[in-house]
């Protein structure tokens, strides 16, 4: 699975983590990026999500696209819908199989989120667009502080509009959440996620938790919740210069997939000391004993190293690593080898 990632965006949310990248890197051009793509589709890569930033606002999106979906490659595309209109929609029905729309809780957290008026009825429209063209729907609520109450009517709107599927994602103390103090701590958090679990169950939405590994510890119902761990899954962040980074939401550079080629930044990605010891952590402090921990592994390593100082220091929002309090607990774990 790959994640794309461009800066390129429409909006100035107070929670995006690419806006540390603007003015700061350069940005791959067209070519570069077609022949990643290419790349890409001689690897046999199976899955690409190109996200940003807003990937609808690149002139040579649909050419990339199109060479991906007629490469055999299954495409998703992260938007906040704000270009979306029936012919977009259309185009997209053509190359991607899933749309992830940003919708972040009830109209009124929405639009203070993306720093918009009047942009929720925009959205809500653009994803009916999109379910009338027969595209698959997902939308992807980020929780922070002053959001995290909205949960039930986030997963209320998606019952309404039909759609079977709802996932949230914690803000990561990164980019434009940093300035603005948005970001999410573990007691806001986990007391989201437990009333969208039960919301969700109510109203028939399956929910699916991003960035959030250590969901076995909240006791969710299984019949509803789906998480995922990316310790565990073989994923390739791209950054927007063509980086394969450790995590989209860390500077840290693992491999130039456009100076060496995606396969052998692959590779050499792969067989990193810090892809090792994120994959195949020693785990300290309550996570060595943790009931869970072969799932969890550790939980998020980015939200570790950027609030703990060390990778496998214990996710900061798990409630069994120290995190019921945000913070609390990081004197308990011993750091890894790598630091701040």
């Amino acid at each position: 699975m790959i994640w794309l990632v461009t800066s390129a965006c429409n909006m100035n949310c107070m929670h995006c983590y690419v806006s540390r990248w603007r003015g700061r890197l350069r940005e791959l051009g067209s070519r570069e990026r077609m022949r990643l793509a290419e790349e890409m589709v001689d690897a046999g890569v199976d899955w690409v999500a190109v996200t940003g930033g807003e990937p609808l606002i690149l002139p040579d999106i649909w050419d990339v696209l199109r060479l991906l979906s007629r490469g055999g490659v299954e495409v998703g595309v992260n938007t906040n819908a704000l270009l979306l209109d029936a012919g977009r929609a259309a185009k997209l029905s053509s190359h991607v199989s899933t749309v992830y729309v940003s919708i972040d809780g009830s109209r009124e957290t929405h639009e203070a989120m993306r720093r918009c008026r009047g942009c929720y009825a925009r959205v809500v429209e653009a994803v009916k667009t999109l379910t009338r063209v027969g595209v698959e729907v997902v939308p992807v609520m980020a929780v922070s502080r002053i959001n995290a109450a909205a949960v039930k009517n986030y997963i209320g709107l998606a019952a309404d509009m039909g759609l079977g599927e709802a996932a949230i994602i914690p803000v990561m103390p990164q980019g434009e959440a940093i300035r603005t103090g948005i970001w999410v701590d573990a007691q806001t958090y986990n007391r989201a996620v437990v009333e969208a679990a039960a919301e969700a169950r109510e109203r028939g939405v399956r929910l699916w938790l991003w960035c959030t590994p250590y969901a076995p510890a909240l006791r969710l119902p299984a019949d509803t919740v789906t998480y995922t761990n990316c310790r565990l899954s073989d994923t390739v962040d791209l950054d927007p210069a063509g980086g394969i980074l450790l995590c989209d939401v860390l500077d840290i550079v693992l491999a130039d997939a456009a100076g060496l080629g995606f396969t052998r930044a692959a590779e050499e990605a792969e067989s990193h000391p810090l892809t090792r010891l994120v994959e195949r952590p020693e785990l300290t402090g309550p996570c060595r004993s943790c009931p869970y921990r072969w799932e969890c592994l550790g939980g998020c390593y980015a939200r570790s190293l950027i609030i703990r100082g060390g990778l496998n220091a214990g996710d900061p929002l798990c409630p069994l690593a120290g995190g019921a309090a945000g913070e609390d607990g990081a004197g308990e774990h011993e750091k890894d080898g790598y630091k701040h």
